[in-house]
């Protein structure tokens, strides 16, 4: 007997299709066979059945469909099937093969394909899953919202199957076959970056240039005017490499862009040896003789090519960890290695989590890090890793993952699979490698120079691949004058047997065989920062034009100096420190370093005055002088993005300026990436500058960067509920505020403080702080600013129960937002309208202006402001007694809010869903969700709504018959929203009652 749910549900007994009978019917037989094995409680089925409103037999009638059911399969002979249909205390249960319905099949055939070496044994795998689709899953037999919420990650398995399918025979060369495919694809997901990128390759690669970009601005303006965000970096990435006809895309059929992360590094050239350990690390990565997830290091001395075994090993594993593989430098030999949490926010961005949804702290999000990565099959590369504490959080929760570390240190205490310590070339390979190097025209089998600079080098591959490049580069160098050099080189011969200094020898001798010129640059590019420089910043420091600095950093590249990555240059980690060395004396070094840190000033002031919030700091950066193409063009088009990688060179320019007494210039830089990280919610980072600009401005007693510089501290520690440090810093800001100068700064801060005081229940100090806000917009054109700060100040007035001015001040801010056109602030501000209408009892303008407000919100893309307009339909729905209505509106908020991390507007979102299931008479699902909402109010530090979550407490106390402990909860409630002065403490006994 076989079951089919992906299409028009159907069964079949020994080929012969099976009558059903009517819609619903075949509806409950789907939602048995989709937990086949399992007990489906009838309230589930009787839920999903009749989604808006169940009739008072839905219970019976559920009953009466199971046993035709039974009926029905039994006289297909189901017994001989091993299927049987059971009913089993408070719900049913299917019996049967799971192997026998076709949604199982698919997701097995699909891990199948995903095992196969064989591209063309991947497609026939994969066609054979997807052609177990015939119409959408559940097709007639489910209300598309009931549809939708069951069959949504079959919708996704068949999407991401597709995708894998044309991966696949793009690897095969079929770029072009593919084409028509994907442009469907994109018309009927337009929204799936995943597939924009595969039709862009494909387009590319059929030297449809033009169209492929063309491709890349309908998504980036689709999500730039619909959601407001941009397309993910690796496509960002893949256009950039397509405007720049990187060779790689086409001399290289089988790099793709596939559907998770692939951030690996190119394969290193010029790759001999280490076979052994290849082979050993991809074994240890991919068995699975238990569930543990297995953790692979690298270890060894500076030089041993610790990263380029990592890269190709992980390269070889690409097929086995479909879902994508994660490659960070971890700065471990750095002076600043890069901090967990750092790392972590930037995985969870190339994971698929907006920026703005990454949590703020470091335990939340190590949480989200293994809960985005369980279900899939990643390897994560922690490359240069400083210290076990550092990699021990970055390891997913799941046994399917892999990860493979390379460190200095051996990192013997965490917990491994494998420690692989790597040691020098044995002479064959070593001999080997510079043969491959300089060519074998040029090095003849036997010759006893080569073996000599061979033994000269240790065998250190890095060694190796300066002096090969070195003969391969300089044709009228032979092997035999250069092994002559190396021999005359005492302390260098020295140093290339013993310690880190030995690699230091092989760095000078590159660096002896460099022009003046090139000498020069070699110097000077030691100011890089740890993420190295992009083209234009090479400009600056060289203070030459862009193509002279473009040709002496590439012929630096050529000669594994300085490496090359997309858009930027940077050192290998060790010989940064030889060029910082070199630097040292060089009367050059302190001008380069401030022309670099002036073009980052320009340009970090440009792309901060086009964010949202930004642009408030008033200062005249020195002008910019590098003739580069295309940076400004790269700014304005996302300014943003532009700071997510440039914000290290401007976090080290702000280091140094605070540590050289430069306390002008740190507060300068800090201004231009403050909005940056209030837009990142990279709280620690804002904190660090704020700080230091602070520090900075009180040495050169400057009022206007001290007010803004409290400012800053206040803000990360009002967002990281550190309300103590924020108080304290709002307060010293307002108190020098007079001394700035700055109506827009006083605005900015008032505001800023009174959310805060709100947020802590003192409303009388809050509200003061608006007013004061409004009286200072009096004299300053600035209706966006007015606008907001009267929703926040009507916010307060409603939570007093001040329902006249309250609605006074949202309506104005309503129409000030329409008239600037902005979608989600209108819907913010029609939220709390909405919420007023229902405080003054007019329940059906309350639902019309909410359903109004739920719209503009999903218009705009808010999914977190979506979230709590929906929890406020469900608190209207239900005063109106529609009960369905409102815990469905309840339940889809939630849905919606699981998607945004606001953990604060979930549990209040549960707490009214907690009400609303009492009402219907369900206390033990109330429960649940009243001990999820209650246990994360009672340490938000939001006493009111601590304080109604505690009333609802009460209430089903009351129900379940503990009368005492009810009232004591009562009283608890009563206080905490009598102190901060609550509407609702005037109808705690009509609350309580229920």
């Amino acid at each position: 007997m076989e079951f089919q749910l992906l299409g028009p549900v159907r069964a079949f007994s020994d080929g012969r299709q099976i009558d059903l009978g009517v819609r619903k019917q075949r509806f409950v037989l789907a939602m048995m066979l989709l937990d086949a094995n399992k007990l489906v409680p009838a309230e589930r089925l009787v839920e999903l059945t009749w989604p808006d409103e169940a009739p008072r037999s839905a219970r019976g009638v559920i009953h009466t469909h199971i046993s035709r059911l039974r009926s029905v399969l039994n006289a297909a002979d189901a017994e001989r099937h091993g299927v049987a249909l059971i009913s089993d205390g408070p719900g049913y249960m299917m019996k049967c093969d799971p192997k026998r319905i076709d949604v199982n099949k698919f997701m097995e055939l699909c891990a199948e394909a995903r095992g196969c070496a064989d591209e063309e044994a991947r497609i026939r795998v994969l066609d054979e899953a997807l052609a177990l689709w015939d119409g959408p899953a559940l097709a007639s037999v489910a209300a598309e919202e009931v549809r939708t919420r069951l069959t949504r990650h079959l919708d996704e398995a068949r999407l991401l199957a597709m995708e894998e399918r044309i991966d696949a025979h793009m690897r095969l060369g079929r770029h072009a076959e593919v084409i028509h495919e994907l442009t469907e694809l994109e018309a009927q997901h337009p929204y799936r970056q995943q597939v924009v990128g595969q039709l862009m390759l494909a387009l590319h690669r059929s030297d449809r240039g033009p169209d492929a970009l063309t491709a890349y601005q309908k998504l980036y303006h689709r999500l730039d005017h619909e959601l407001g965000v941009e397309p993910a970096p690796a496509l960002r990435d893949l256009q950039t490499r397509i405007l720049r006809d990187d060779p790689s895309l086409k001399l290289n059929p089988r790099e793709k862009v596939k559907s998770g992360p692939r951030q690996l590094p190119p394969d290193v050239d010029h790759y001999i040896g280490r076979s052994r350990h290849i082979e050993e690390i991809c074994d240890l990565l991919i068995s699975r003789t238990d569930d543990v997830l297995p953790v692979v290091a690298i270890t060894g001395k500076p030089g041993l090519g610790k990263t380029a075994l990592a890269v190709k090993a992980g390269r070889k594993l690409v097929a086995k960890f479909p879902d994508g593989q994660l490659f960070i430098d971890l700065h471990g030999n750095g002076p600043r290695p890069r901090d967990p949490s750092e790392v972590l926010a930037r995985f969870l961005r190339d994971l698929g989590v907006d920026g703005a949804d990454v949590p703020s702290t470091l335990e939340e999000r190590v949480g989200l890090f293994r809960d985005r990565t369980a279900g899939r099959r990643i390897l994560v590369v922690l490359d240069n890793a400083a210290t076990e504490k550092q990699v021990r959080l970055l390891i997913p929760g799941n046994s399917e993952c892999a990860v493979l570390i390379t460190s200095r240190r051996r990192l013997t205490g965490l917990d491994m699979r494998k420690l692989v310590d790597l040691d020098v070339l044995d002479q064959a390979d070593a001999l080997a490698l510079l043969t491959d190097l300089v060519g074998a025209e040029r090095l003849a089998d036997g010759d006893v120079h080569a073996q000599r600079i061979v033994d000269l080098c240790g065998g250190l591959p890095l060694a190796l691949r300066i002096v090969g490049t070195k003969l391969r580069s300089r044709p009228h160098l032979t092997a035999a004058s250069l092994a002559e050099r190396l021999e005359d080189e005492r302390t260098r011969l020295d140093e290339l047997v013993g310690g880190d200094r030995e690699i230091r020898a092989s760095f000078l001798l590159s660096y002896d065989s460099l022009d003046e010129e090139h000498q020069r640059a070699f110097r000077l590019l030691a100011l890089m920062p740890d993420n190295g420089l992009p083209p234009w910043a090479v400009a600056a420091v060289l203070d030459v034009d862009f193509r002279t600095s473009e040709r002496l950093v590439e012929d630096l590249v050529d000669v594994n100096l300085v490496e090359a990555a997309p858009g930027r240059y940077r050192f290998h980690d060790l010989i940064r420190l030889y060029a910082q060395e070199k630097l040292a004396g060089d009367d050059e070094r302190d001008e380069a370093r401030v022309r670099l840190i002036n073009a980052y000033l320009y340009l970090g002031k440009r792309a901060d005055a086009l964010l949202d919030f930004g642009g408030l700091y008033q200062f005249e950066p020195p002008p910019f002088t590098v003739d580069t193409p295309g940076v400004f063009d790269e700014i304005d088009r996302g300014p943003a993005v532009w700071l997510d990688h440039e914000y290290p060179a401007i976090l080290e320019a702000i280091e140094y300026a605070a540590a050289s007494g430069k306390d002008e210039l740190t507060c300068q830089l800090s201004a231009t990436v403050a909005a940056f990280f209030e837009l990142r919610a990279q709280w620690a980072d804002l904190k660090r500058v704020a700080e230091l600009s602070l520090a900075a401005a009180g040495r050169f007693s400057s009022p206007y960067w001290t007010a803004y510089a409290l400012f800053a501290v206040g803000l990360a520690a009002r967002e990281t509920r550190d309300f103590r440090r924020a108080e304290e810093s709002f307060r010293a800001g307002l108190k020098i505020l007079p001394q700035a100068n700055d109506p827009l700064l006083e605005v900015v801060t008032l505001l800023s403080v009174g959310v805060a005081e709100r947020l802590q229940g003192r409303w009388d100090e809050a509200a003061k702080y608006f007013d004061g806000c409004l009286s200072v917009l009096e004299a300053l054109d600035k209706p966006r600013w007015r606008a907001y700060t009267l929703r926040e100040s009507g916010v307060l007035d409603r939570y007093r129960g001040n329902w006249e001015r309250a609605e006074q001040r949202l309506r104005e801010a309503v129409e000030t937002f329409e008239r600037l056109g902005d979608q989600r602030w209108i819907g913010a501000s029609l939220r709390e309208l909405g919420i007023v209408r229902r405080g003054v009892g007019d329940l059906t303008g309350s639902l019309e202006i909410l359903q109004k407000s739920r719209d503009a919100l999903r218009g705009a893309g808010d999914l977190r402001r979506e979230g709590a307009a929906l929890r406020c339909l469900a608190e209207t729905h239900r005063a109106l007694g529609e009960l369905d209505e409102a815990r469905a509106c309840a339940v889809r908020g939630l849905d919606v809010l699981e998607l945004t991390l606001d953990s604060h507007g979930l549990a209040c979102t549960q707490i009214v869903l907690a009400d609303v299931l009492m009402d219907m008479g369900d206390i033990d699902g109330a429960r649940i969700q009243l001990d999820k909402g209650l246990k994360a109010l009672s340490v938000s530090g939001d006493p009111r709504w601590h304080g109604k979550a505690l009333l609802t407490h009460a209430r089903h106390l009351t129900i379940s018959g503990h009368t005492a402990e009810a009232d004591a909860a009562t009283a608890v409630a009563r206080q905490m929203l009598s102190d901060v002065g609550a509407y609702e403490a005037e109808h705690i006994t009509a609350v309580s009652k229920g």
